[in-house]
């Protein structure tokens, strides 16, 4: 008798998050041929999604907030929607008051500077001072040697 017709065996068809798959055995041995196969997906699965989701987790808000500050992304002002829903699609899934929260900390750090009103807020990089803006802050005729312009930092005016 042929196989494919032998009254022994069986096809099952299982459903195995969202992966379908066929299983044709003697009845005897069926039991473990569905353990097998489902043990397979589960692993398979697990493989795949466990880098993605330790290395997500290895960053908090911050760190993720911080990093969009270094790519750039604050050289034109954002809003806290616009950024959490930069943070979101890179795949982090921290709350929205997490990320206001990591915004107001560089806020205060000097980091980005914060427009606006409330709940209306534009997140922007800190501008630097220019060298105009800097040599407004020392008389004319005067100049000083890196050395003394470190000096000078701490107390104040420059001396003359």
């Amino acid at each position: 008798m042929n196989q494919d017709n032998s009254p022994n065996r069986v096809k099952v068809r299982l459903n195995v998050g969202g992966v379908e798959v066929e299983i044709e055995a003697p009845v005897d041995q069926l039991e473990e041929s569905v353990r097998r196969v489902i043990s397979a997906l589960a692993e398979g699965r697990e493989k795949e999604e466990r880098p993605v989701q330790e290395a997500k987790r290895q960053l908090t808000c911050r760190q993720v907030v911080e990093r969009l500050v270094s790519e750039g992304f604050f050289r034109e002002p954002k809003s806290l929607s616009e950024v959490y829903q930069e943070v979101k699609r890179r795949g982090y899934s921290f709350d929205v008051t997490a990320v206001a929260h990591v915004l107001l900390e560089l806020v205060r750090e000097e980091v980005l500077d914060r427009e606006g009103s409330p709940r209306r807020y534009q997140y922007v990089e800190r501008r630097r001072g220019s060298v105009g803006e800097l040599a407004k802050q020392f008389p004319e005729g005067i100049t000083l040697t890196a050395e003394e312009r470190t000096a000078q930092r701490g107390t104040g005016a420059p001396s003359e």
